[in-house]
C-alpha cells in the first residue's frame, strides 16, 4: 500500500464518484479504478459498495478513510518537522479588517497540526494584499470581492450578505429595508461604494452617502457616533453596547470571501496550510 494510493482513495471518497476524482487529480478515469482495485487486492476486501452510482464505503472503507486522513496528516508534520530542523518556517498571510475573523479559527487548528511553523500577519485592503500575492510578498490571503484576480488562483469560502450598523440613541430600527435606509445619511466603505449605489439604483432609490471611507472600522465608528447609517459585511466583528447591527431584508447586497493564492510561488508550508483549510469544509 503507497501512500500515493491513499491520496487517491481520499480524493475518491471526497470527490463523490471516480470520474470526478480523476477530473481533481488530473488523470483519466482508467487508471484511477485501477488503482482502487489493486489497494482492495493488497488489503485482501472491499472498500466501496459496489452497484450504486454514488461511492459508499464499507466498514473497512470508512476505518481506512479515517485512519488515512490520521496518517498523512501525520507524514505532513513529519515532513515539515525534518524541513525545520534548526530553523522555522513562516507562512504569510494576508488578512482584510473583515476577513479576519474568518482566518481565526482555522488558523488555531492549523497551529496545532504544525506547531512548528511561524506566521506573518499583514492586514491591508483587497486590492493591497492582491498585489503582494502577485509580487511573492505573501503566500496566502483572504479577499474580498469585488477585486481583480487575474492569474492568481482562488477558492471561494463563503458568500456573506452585509449588514447596516447604527448607534442605538440616534435611530430606532427592528426590521430594515433598503427603502428605509434611503431616508437616512449613509456611511459606506470605499471599496463596496460601486455594489452599494448599484443596489439603490435598481430599486430607483436615493443613496444619501455622507461619509465615504477607506477602512470598515472607520465607517464603524462614524456610525458608532451618530453621524449616519454605516452599511459594512457581516463579518466585521461589532461589540459596542452602543451600536446595533441588522441584517437587511434585500439578500442580493452580498460579498464574496475567497482564498488566495500565486500559483507560481506555492511552497510547501503554502500547500500544507491550502490543504488543511480544504479539508476542514468537508
Amino acid at each position: 500500500m503507497e501512500i500515493k494510493q491513499l491520496e487517491y482513495f481520499r480524493a475518491v471518497v471526497e470527490s463523490g464518484t471516480i470520474s470526478a476524482a480523476a477530473r481533481k487529480l488530473s488523470l483519466s478515469q482508467p487508471p484511477l479504478s485501477f488503482q482502487m482495485k489493486k489497494l482492495e487486492d493488497e488489503l485482501g476486501l472491499s472498500l466501496f459498495e459496489r452497484g450504486r452510482k454514488e461511492i459508499h464505503l464499507t466498514e473497512a472503507g470508512q476505518l481506512l478513510y479515517q485512519e488515512s486522513g490520521n496518517l498523512l496528516r501525520r507524514l505532513e508534520a513529519l515532513k515539515l518537522e525534518v524541513r525545520s530542523a534548526g530553523h522555522h518556517p513562516i507562512l504569510r498571510i494576508g488578512v482584510t479588517p473583515t476577513t479576519i475573523p474568518v482566518l481565526m479559527p482555522v488558523l488555531k487548528g492549523f497551529q496545532m497540526d504544525y506547531p512548528h511553523i511561524h506566521y506573518e500577519l499583514w492586514d491591508e485592503n483587497s486590492y493591497r494584499l492582491n498585489h503582494l500575492l502577485k509580487e511573492g510578498m505573501i503566500d496566502v490571503a483572504l479577499l474580498r470581492s469585488p477585486v481583480f484576480l487575474g492569474n492568481l488562483k482562488s477558492h471561494l469560502i463563503r458568500k456573506e450578505n452585509m449588514v447596516i450598523v447604527f448607534c442605538r440613541k440616534s435611530y430606532q430600527f427592528k426590521k430594515v429595508a433598503l427603502d428605509q435606509v434611503s431616508q437616512y445619511p449613509l456611511i459606506v466603505y470605499r471599496r463596496y461604494q460601486k455594489l452599494i449605489i448599484s443596489a439603490f439604483d435598481h430599486r430607483h432609490l436615493n443613496c444619501r452617502i455622507a461619509y465615504l471611507c477607506d477602512d470598515g472600522r472607520d465607517a464603524v465608528e462614524l456610525a458608532k457616533l451618530g453621524n449616519g447609517i454605516a452599511i459594512v459585511p457581516a463579518s466585521l466583528k461589532l461589540i459596542e453596547k452602543d451600536l446595533q447591527v441588522l441584517p437587511l431584508e434585500e439578500k442580493d447586497l452580498e460579498t464574496e470571501i475567497l482564498l488566495t493564492w500565486n500559483t507560481k510561488n506555492v511552497g510547501f508550508e503554502t500547500n500544507l496550510f491550502l490543504s488543511y483549510w480544504q479539508r476542514t469544509e468537508i
